[in-house]
């Protein structure tokens, strides 16, 4: 059965490799994230058709951003049936060191802005009876590293969000899943210092799999957290 997702930071990493997985099963996909570029460079790269397929400009930060970005969804497919929050902002760096202007945009990117974009989607999935939030959490919601206290705090936070959320919408039937997955090879790294061996690091379009297996579950089963880790870098 064909879903609706909207994939927020979907113009690149993780999220556009599974909006093309998600076009190709035939399911109807909005993406939207901050840089014009990056999200016409999605837009060449998926060749979507455009009857499946909408690319919005949007800061997930921005209340205000999220409801036209839900709207406009509504507008073309008639509904949202999954919600995957993706968007993300990495830091590594000593915490001593670590600026408010870096702790704001963590805090406000990583967990304001899923929060914001889930409760943006929860009155029509409510209505619809029936909903999915997929959020991409990492590794270090649950684990933990050194120079690393502030994006840990977010993420742990995201964990904290997604698994009291499933509690309080099970009886709507809305199903919040934590996704974990080690280090990937995306964008994320840009600037951030400590990356790992390539060989270490998961590709996109294995969590994109991970992500669609998700979404395949039949709507009575619900995956809480997901623990997608390279096997030779295991936390």
């Amino acid at each position: 059965m064909s879903k609706v997702v909207l994939i927020t930071g979907g113009s690149s990493g993780i999220g556009l490799s599974a909006a093309g997985k998600l076009l190709a099963e035939g399911h109807q996909v909005a993406i939207c994230g901050r840089s014009v570029e990056k999200l016409e460079a999605a837009i060449a790269k998926l060749e979507p058709d455009d009857a499946h397929f909408k690319a919005m400009q949007a800061d997930v930060t921005d209340s205000a951003h999220i409801a036209s970005l839900i709207e406009r969804t509504i507008e073309k497919f008639g509904r949202i049936d999954v919600l995957v929050n993706s968007a993300g902002a990495g830091y590594l760096g000593a915490f001593a060191e670590t600026t408010e202007e870096i702790m704001d945009r963590l805090w406000n990117v990583n967990v304001k802005g899923a929060m914001l974009s889930t409760q943006a989607v929860l009155p029509g999935m409510t209505s619809q009876k029936s909903g999915q939030i997929i959020n991409l959490c990492g590794i270090l919601g649950v684990k933990t590293i050194a120079n690393a206290a502030l994006y840990c705090a977010t993420k742990h936070a995201l964990v904290g969000f997604g698994s009291a959320l499933a509690t309080e919408l099970k009886r709507a039937n809305i199903r919040v899943t934590s996704l974990c997955c080690s280090g990937v090879d995306s964008p994320f790294w840009d600037g951030v210092p400590g990356k790992p061996r390539p060989e270490l690091l998961l590709q996109p379009a294995e969590v994109a799999d991970e992500i669609l297996a998700l979404i395949r579950q039949p709507d009575h089963i619900i995956t809480n957290t997901v623990l997608l880790q390279h096997v030779l870098h295991q936390m």
